[in-house]
């Protein structure tokens, strides 16, 4: 089989678009009955040290309250609905539960936060799923935490590509894409140019999130860890260039692109860049695969 004939596997971000409610039970179990194998959600950290599933670092308008997760208890978190509806927040056990009887799904975990990461293995050691996901992360040190614990695991490393081609560049500044990454006022969003592999500089602190830019090549203990276990990269396809994913193949690592949520580009950047992985926000293509 040719690179061009290779078949790439279509990752659900987020469950988008099977439910309204962010990463709820209700989405999770669309998503299961329409047979979708693949996808991601996101996990974060209580001010109890709890670990609960949403992607930003506070409660979404699809929230009756918009509670900043680091700020609040899981008992303060359940309390709070998502509107008209009786559903709350999913906690890490609860997604677990959810997809332990699915023995054929791939989830794609994306950690947000360090610190709770033996806490994550156990939890799905536990229901024997540890072959069923992927680890994800902006942070170096939660991939080489887990590295540490299960040397074995998949991993994949998410960040904004810096790339030669000053098209490229000039795309982060798209309101569009710079829209996707919109941090909540009481956050900060810290760059840390090519600091991949400085751990104490990547460090989040309380109520910050942090992302990376990296230029290639990429070097030291974050390219070991990652070719180590057949790794991948995550990156916008809107600032790659064909070079850069080319370098990043050279290194034997794994290409990830996000989002991709229509036929026509799905079919356009499968071509150009020939990734491995993409992740969508379109049911359709999910469904569809």
């Amino acid at each position: 089989m040719t690179e061009n004939q290779k078949k790439i596997v279509i990752v659900s971000h987020r469950i988008k678009g099977f439910n309204k409610k962010d990463a709820s039970c209700k989405r999770l179990q669309n998503n299961h009955a329409k047979k979708v194998t693949n996808f991601e959600v996101d996990c974060r950290t209580t001010k109890d040290s709890e670990i609960v599933i949403h992607h930003d670092a506070r409660l979404g308008n699809e929230f009756t309250v918009q509670n900043l997760i680091a700020d609040s208890t899981l008992k303060e978190l359940k309390q709070i609905h998502y509107k008209n509806s009786s559903e709350t927040i999913l906690t890490i056990d609860e997604l677990f539960q959810l997809i332990e009887p699915h023995r054929g799904v791939q989830l794609y975990l994306d950690i947000k936060e360090s610190g709770k990461e033996e806490k994550i293995i156990a939890k799905a050691a536990n229901l024997n799923l540890l072959d069923n996901i992927t680890i994800v992360s902006w942070l170096p040190e939660v991939l080489f935490k887990i590295n540490a614990l299960l040397p074995t695991m998949h991993l994949c490393f998410s960040f904004y590509p810096v790339c030669s081609s000053a098209v490229a560049r000039l795309n982060y500044f798209n309101s569009k894409v710079k829209s996707l990454f919109q941090l909540d006022k009481k956050a900060r969003n810290s760059l840390l140019y090519d600091s991949y592999n400085n751990e104490n500089g990547a460090i989040g602190k309380y109520g910050f999130d942090f992302e990376h830019f990296v230029s290639l090549p990429f070097k030291g203990r974050l390219l070991e860890v990652l070719q180590s276990v057949l790794g991948i990269v995550c990156v916008n396809y809107k600032l790659s260039t064909i070079d850069f994913i080319q370098q990043l193949k050279k290194q034997n690592l794994q290409v990830c692109m996000y989002s991709i949520n229509n036929e026509k580009d799905l079919r356009k950047y499968k071509a150009k860049f020939l990734p491995d992985i993409v992740l969508t926000d379109n049911p359709s293509l999910v469904i569809n695969e």
